[in-house]
């Protein structure tokens, strides 16, 4: 069955990746409320309530139960693919040397912050005040938001490392292993285009999120994750960017106690945005120079080389 499995197109790959992913999260959610009422003594019958009204007095557990979500849901499918499928059909996750990368992919995401911004400003529009639209979405939104503010807040009494862990260290790792490390590769052998496959990739993985008042922006962050993979060549990259932007906002809410920029901050100056802005376009230029992906873009589109060479000349991710 081993070797029938690793024989498999792209396409029925991801199919089944996709399947073990969410078997793996339905897994981890029972997993997670088992911990819940076992570990940390939550009766079964209260698990409802506290998990919709998230309250100080069960963050400690709320936010090991979030972990472990995580964990069971994106590391493990990811490694159930590779014992299943061999990783050969995803560059075994294109854990690479970075390269210049390293120190680009860091600057990159902290200077696409006013980009983020504007599409969070447009997210916003397309979410009018009390439309019904704003009925179905602003709950989740809510609640995710409450979740989020108790893991982060320093008198739930939640050791700061395992907070920052949860917020920055573990989604890093877990989310760019399924998307960038195994859907986009196969999504671009399927699609044989890179920007299709790096645009779908990210659409899914904010949709993942369930938070649709975030969506763009976390549509647009997926995106460039996405382009640091490709230009890099190195999973490495998104991870060290996924991780810069999460703790990023872990320190915000730890100094100012919100996630969003305060007005009267640098941050919210017009001389900081463009500051930014230019930043950005002159980092996006420098990236594109030093692409690798001329070189592999043969073997991770699917495309085969019949001359057995390495293209010299490939159009660049433009």
């Amino acid at each position: 069955m081993n070797s029938l499995l690793r024989g498999l197109s792209a396409t029925p790959q991801l199919i089944l990746f996709t399947a073990l992913t969410l078997t793996c999260i339905g897994l981890g959610t029972i997993v997670a409320m088992g911990i819940g009422t076992s570990v940390f003594n939550i009766p079964l019958e209260d698990l409802p309530l506290v998990l919709s009204q998230p309250e100080s007095t069960y963050a400690h557990a709320l936010i090991w139960m979030n972990n472990i979500t995580q964990l069971v849901g994106f590391a493990l499918p990811v490694a159930l693919f590779f014992i299943l499928f061999g990783g050969a059909s995803i560059h075994n996750l294109q854990l690479r040397n970075t390269g210049v990368f390293l120190l680009l992919a860091p600057l990159l995401i902290l200077s696409a912050s006013p980009l983020i911004d504007f599409s969070a400003f447009i997210n916003s529009l397309l979410i009018p005040e009390n439309s019904w639209l704003e009925r179905t979405f602003k709950p989740t939104e809510e609640l995710a938001e409450q979740m989020t503010s108790l893991f982060l807040d320093p008198n739930s009494n939640v050791p700061l490392f395992v907070s920052f862990m949860s917020i920055a260290i573990i989604p890093a790792i877990c989310e760019e292993l399924v998307f960038r490390g195994v859907m986009l590769p196969l999504l671009s052998k399927i699609t044989r285009n890179i920007h299709a496959a790096v645009w779908i990739t990210a659409m899914l993985f904010s949709l993942i999120h369930v938070q649709f008042y975030g969506f763009l922006p976390r549509m647009i962050m997926g995106a460039l994750l996405g382009y640091f993979v490709i230009w890099s060549g190195s999973l490495y990259t998104s991870i060290l960017a996924h991780f810069i932007n999460n703790a990023s906002a872990f320190f915000m809410f730890r100094y100012f106690g919100t996630l969003e920029t305060p007005e009267n901050s640098v941050f919210s100056h017009w001389l900081f945005y463009a500051a930014a802005a230019m930043a950005f376009v002159m980092l996006v230029v420098y990236a594109r120079k030093k692409s690798v992906w001329p070189w592999n873009s043969f073997s991770y589109l699917g495309i085969p080389d019949e001359q057995g060479v390495k293209p010299l000349h490939h159009s660049r991710t433009n």
